[in-house]
């Protein structure tokens, strides 16, 4: 018999499953819901942080919310298990009186079992157990079929290593404005501000940071030229904060292509409640990434395999942090007649477009951000738009993008697992799924609905993962036929194309 799959929740992200599955979460203040149909064996189980989304809270964030995860909770169980709410059960975990290991003056947790208590009561969904409130941290496993939860208490007196973190950005205003937003999280500790990489150069001296976050444009020096200085005599993870715009696309991949780790854009005041978590996860992720310093790679394509290509299957790759120097890695290693081919990026909006540009410039190949109706065609790339959704669609000659509104899966939009799941359903077994490096889960479930109707898959391994998180949810669920080194991953989809061409 076959164990059941294991789910890792993250924060602002819900679970369901038809299939016996185990989910994994750790909370703090944070509330999850157990939701389970005792009759047809169904569950699913959320994660948030905050009990009520604020005005204008970006709909790719709206799971961190109690007020939109947990109706979305029961929707997605009730379509799965054929049952109407009154007939589910909910046990509820977390709620504590901390935040990141610490205690916390505030009473996030206490309203964050209010509103999930209020909504269920709403739906008549019954609760009929809970292990809520006091002042340690659990880690929590549900068992989907049975409905059992499985908490153990993660004890106070275990001391939470702090994240030290150094701020430069030459802006006064923006530099407290961040150290405000980190501080909320007591984990993050703001261990100095510089004006400048040469104030900050004379500051590293003494501190040892953990993170560092880092602006582009500032006196004496960029923050990509100081990257270019730093990272090859002190290999720290940096998290820029820019503005964004798109003329300042190729600087930020630069910084990207010498080993800064992730990229936000630059908050006001206005967008702390909105932004401020984002940022808080970014560097607390970065805190745990590999920095991946630029490194003269070897062309791969004399390694190409003989004979033609398979250019009748579609080419799926899905990434996220660390994504846009793995998927550069990949493409600019294929030659100019590959596959009709799709990507999704976890990117912003103004960025995916200049990502695309950026490829594009590089790769023998079109690659164009994509538009709605836009054709799948033999060496065309499509990369989805940051906040949208991309998925296949048949036509009458082939198959086409189509560009949607619709909500966030996985916290997630553009998604992977959004765009994975309708190339399993639309297109089947002429498909080729690789997954590269990125934080959470996003893409994994696709992955194996591709792998079940046939299709050949690919994950990125640990090794060359600046975040090994998708890569390593869809290897524990059997979502993974062939895990490969970074540059390796063209030459494995080189094979495969060759040799579905023989067959």
């Amino acid at each position: 018999m076959q164990p059941s799959p294991l789910y890792h929740l993250h924060v602002g992200e819900l679970i369901a499953s038809p299939k016996p599955a185990v989910i994994s979460t750790v909370l703090g203040s944070c509330v999850s819901v157990c939701l389970f149909s005792k009759k047809n064996s169904v569950g699913g189980m959320n994660h948030f942080a905050l009990p009520t989304a604020p005005g204008g809270a970006p709909s790719d964030e709206l799971f961190r919310y109690g007020s939109s995860s947990i109706p979305s909770l029961i929707e997605e169980v009730c379509t799965m298990s054929h049952e109407e709410p009154r007939f589910l059960s909910a046990k509820l975990a977390g709620g504590a009186c901390e935040v990141g290991g610490q205690p916390s003056q505030f009473q996030v947790g206490v309203e964050n079992i209010k509103i999930a208590k209020e909504i269920l009561a709403a739906y008549g969904i019954p609760v009929i157990g809970e292990d809520i409130g006091g002042t340690s941290g659990r880690k929590v496993l549900f068992h989907t079929a049975s409905g059992r939860v499985q908490i153990a208490n993660i004890s106070k007196k275990v001391e939470t290593r702090k994240i030290k973190v150094l701020i430069v950005d030459d802006s006064r205003t923006i530099r407290d404005l961040i150290a405000r937003i980190l501080k909320e999280d007591p984990i993050l500790e703001i261990i100095g501000q510089a004006s400048d990489p040469v104030e900050a150069s004379d500051l590293l001296k003494s501190l040892k940071p953990d993170v560092i976050t880092l602006d582009i444009h500032m006196p004496k020096m960029t923050g990509v030229e100081w990257l270019a200085q730093l990272l090859p005599k002190n290999p720290i993870s940096v998290v820029m904060i820019s503005s964004l715009q798109m003329q300042e696309g190729n600087e930020v991949f630069k910084a990207l292509e010498l080993g800064a780790v992730d990229y936000i854009q630059k908050p006001n005041f206005s967008e702390i409640p909105i932004i401020g978590p984002i940022i808080r996860e970014k560097v607390k992720a970065a805190a745990s990434a590999k920095v991946i310093q630029k490194t003269a790679r070897k062309p791969l394509l004399s390694r190409q395999p003989s004979g033609e290509l398979d250019v009748r299957t579609i080419l799926c790759i899905g990434a996220s942090t660390g994504g846009t120097e793995a998927i550069k890695a990949v493409m600019s290693n294929l030659p100019e007649r590959i596959p009709p081919t799709v990507i999704v990026q976890h990117i912003p909006p103004v960025f995916s477009k200049a990502f695309a540009g950026h490829l594009n410039e590089l790769c023998p190949f079109e690659v164009k951000e994509a538009e709605d109706g836009d054709e799948l065609k033999i060496s065309r790339v499509l990369i989805a738009p940051g906040g949208k959704q991309m998925k296949i669609q048949k036509t009458q000659t082939g198959f086409c993008a189509r560009i949607t509104d619709d909500a966030p899966v996985n916290r997630h939009k553009p998604s992977v697992d959004y765009l994975f799941n309708s190339v399993a359903s639309v297109i089947g077994k002429k498909t080729l799924g690789v997954i590269l490096t990125g934080m959470g889960a996003d893409g994994a479930k696709g992955l194996l609905e591709m792998r079940k109707k046939g299709s050949r898959t690919i994950a990125q391994n640990e090794s060359s993962s600046v975040v090994y998180g998708m890569p390593k949810a869809a290897f524990e669920i059997g979502a993974v036929e062939k895990v490969a080194p970074l540059d390796e991953i063209a030459h494995e989809i080189l094979t495969i194309l060759s040799s579905r061409y023989a067959a």
